[in-house]
């Protein structure tokens, strides 16, 4: 197959056209040109964008268009058997870059059967995307190989019977997976889970057994409280009507007691009324009659006791003698006055020229005398009024106790004669104990009859017990109180609750684990199967072992040749310094240099020449595993970067041979490439 041209909107790349030619095609292009990008783009032509790939490198989103424009491209190739085609990959959704496919023949509207956007590239090529990206698809760095089951698969049918439908590693991972799913370790795989399975059930059979013992047991148990819950009831019913049955003899006791209480007191009202005694209204009103004839008593002896003392006290005064109206100075006083009268002083002033001082005195005493006998003549008046007035007050006095003790025994003598009209009674002392007495006899029938009152209202008070279901016969006490019956029946009820809720829990338990026939089988049938998966997990461990015996001779066998080939180039690329080279399953690479026979891991290569060792390793997997009739093109991205420019020259020479077989695309950074293959024949530069 030859690539012809590709148009690409691409990453970086805006609407580029590169046209390729048959041979080798060197494209230069500085760093960060999109080399690497002109690569991803014709694998995705071919192979179409992984969809599956998720986060920013993956090809969908790491090579989106820097313009923002859609994804899309164009690749013209021709094809031995198809002759020229042209693949169109472009977006129709943006969530699906380059999903729209179409294939055509060239110059034509005409689409090329068989040909579809997943299937593409490995029909035109003849291997699968991961086959070709680890043979002839060189990235920039990654030249070498890593282990894949398509490789694998590939080289495997070559080397035995052509088919490709095995792989080591796929046959090794399946078995793994089975073996996995079996035992994985001590906790995961089928084997572990029907031994938990088959030890949990083991365990419930045990649990069920025991179960099934606590069960009975708690069923008698449960049966005897039962018993108990019944007998103590019944020594509470009894107590009950035993209960109902005082009640009812007492109520009756309390009605007869009241029969006998009302009766008493007809009785005694009867006999007041047969005796004639006056009524209690009359007899309160002679008591009031009693209080006020004793009031009067008291009362009179009092004002007899006063009309004793008011004569007493008026035959004292009398009996004082009478006082002196006139005291003595006063007669010295009326003498002096007299003599005044009869010696005028005019006559004896009628001689002398002057008044003297003598008888100035003489009248001033005149004078004075007369003054005071008319003072002691208003005293002696007040006197004679005073002793008038107090001899009156005490005549008053005791008129007024003479009134007042004849009205209190008039009153009192009012008030015995009513007492006398109704109380049959000579004297007072008869009647007081008259009324007295009989007054008691009324309190005694108002007690009575309060008493039966009492008795009557307590009767009609007293519950009236439920005789329905007593019996007319006594019924006879338990031993044992109500008290403490209630007691232990309480007790009793809360044992039977939790003997109950026992049963209960292990019914609904034994519900929930099943019969025990069921768990026997169950636990057969999973011991059954544990020693199936025992078996089988026995037989994929063997037939793991047998696979890895059988790939190692497949690899005994495949290495060789393949390390034969990758010597052949590797010591074209170093002049025969290293000559022989060997490859395990995983495709590490080993070298010996000329005349050694110790090989050199590639890590210990320097890093030219473990390049130059994989470029060796890739020609010879390409020789091996591509088909030759499909003339795949071998792509190299800077695969030459680290050669030196000896080596590169002994690269480019195998190229150079290699191409006149396949078309290469060969990309670098550098110019020496097209230098040293300037105007050779079979040799294209390109610019991208």
């Amino acid at each position: 197959m030859l690539l012809r041209r590709l148009d690409a909107t691409f990453g970086k790349l805006e609407r580029r056209t590169l046209t390729f030619s048959p041979g080798l095609n060197i494209i230069e292009a500085p760093n960060e040109a999109g080399k690497s990008t002109l690569t991803a783009c014709l694998r995705a032509m071919l192979y179409g964008l992984p969809t599956r790939d998720r986060g920013a490198l993956a090809d969908k989103n790491r090579y989106l268009p820097w313009s923002g424009a859609p994804m899309q491209g164009t690749l013209e190739l021709t094809d031995d058997s198809l002759g020229d085609v042209t693949l169109r990959r472009d977006t129709a959704r943006s969530n699906s870059p380059m999903g729209r496919f179409s294939a055509t023949y060239t110059g034509t509207g005409n689409d090329v059967p068989d040909l579809n956007a997943a299937d593409c590239g490995e029909i035109l090529l003849g291997v699968p995307r991961e086959v070709y990206e680890r043979s002839a698809f060189i990235r920039q760095c990654g030249l070498a190989i890593d282990q894949n089951a398509e490789l694998e698969r590939r080289i495997a049918a070559l080397i035995t019977t052509g088919e490709e439908g095995t792989s080591y590693t796929e046959a090794a991972a399946a078995l793994k997976k089975q073996l996995n799913a079996r035992r994985s370790n001590a906790r995961n795989g089928l084997i572990p889970s029907l031994e938990r399975e088959i030890e949990a059930d083991t365990a419930a059979l045990t649990e069920l057994r025991t179960l099934q013992a606590e069960r009975t047991d708690a069923e008698e148990t449960l049966a005897a409280l039962r018993g108990t819950e019944t007998a103590l009831r019944a020594d509470l019913a009894t107590h009950d009507i035993a209960d109902k049955q005082e009640q009812f003899a007492a109520r009756e006791q309390m009605k007869r007691a009241a029969d006998k209480a009302a009766r008493e007191a007809r009785l005694f009202r009867r006999m007041l009324e047969d005796t004639h005694i006056p009524p209690r209204e009359v007899l309160d009103e002679n008591r009031s009659r009693l209080h006020t004839v004793e009031d009067l008593e008291r009362r009179i002896r009092e004002a007899s006791a006063q009309k004793q003392d008011a004569e007493l006290a008026l035959n004292h005064f009398d009996a004082r003698p009478k006082p002196s109206f006139i005291r003595p100075i006063a007669a010295i006083w009326f003498v002096l006055l007299l003599l005044c009268a009869v010696f005028p002083p005019a006559a004896l002033l009628a001689d002398l020229p002057i008044p003297s001082p003598i008888l100035l005195a003489s009248a001033s005493t005149v004078v004075l005398f007369a003054v005071l006998f008319t003072l002691e003549s208003l005293h002696a008046r007040e006197l004679r009024r005073k002793h008038g007035q107090e001899r009156s007050e005490l005549e008053t006095a005791l008129r007024d106790a003479e009134a007042s003790c004849a009205a209190l025994k008039t009153a009192s003598e009012q008030a015995l004669a009513a007492i006398y009209a109704d109380i049959p009674a000579g004297d007072f002392i008869s009647a007081s104990t008259y009324i007295h007495e009989n007054l008691a006899r009324y309190d005694m029938l108002a007690q009575m009859e309060t008493d039966v009152q009492i008795r009557r209202h307590a009767y009609d008070a007293f519950p009236w017990p439920d005789l329905a279901g007593v019996p007319a016969y006594p019924a006879k006490r338990p031993e044992r109180s109500a008290d403490v019956l209630r007691h232990e029946l309480e007790h009793t009820v809360q044992s039977r609750a939790e003997a109950q809720s026992r049963v209960d829990y292990i019914t609904g338990r034994l519900h929930v684990l099943g019969s025990a026939s069921e768990l026997e089988n169950a636990l057969e049938e999973k011991k059954a199967r544990l020693a199936a998966a025992q078996e089988e997990y026995d037989a994929i461990a063997l037939a793991m072992e047998t696979l890895e015996r059988a790939n190692t001779a497949l690899q005994n066998h495949f290495s060789p040749e393949l390390g034969k080939r990758a010597a052949e180039y590797f010591s074209a690329l170093t002049d025969g310094k290293y000559d022989a080279v060997s490859l395990d399953r995983t495709f590490h690479a080993l070298a010996s240099e000329s005349g050694e026979s110790v090989a050199r891991d590639a890590a210990l290569l320097s890093q030219g020449a473990g390049d130059q060792l994989y470029l060796a390793v890739r020609l010879a997997v390409c020789d091996m595993v591509l088909p030759a009739e499909k003339h795949v093109p071998l792509v190299l991205d800077d695969a030459l970067v680290s050669f030196d420019d000896t080596r590169c020259r002994a690269a480019l020479r195998l190229l150079c041979e290699a191409a006149k077989s396949r078309q290469i695309l060969l990309l670098t950074c550098q110019h020496r490439e097209a230098a040293c293959l300037q105007g050779q024949e079979n040799v294209t530069i390109l610019t991208l």
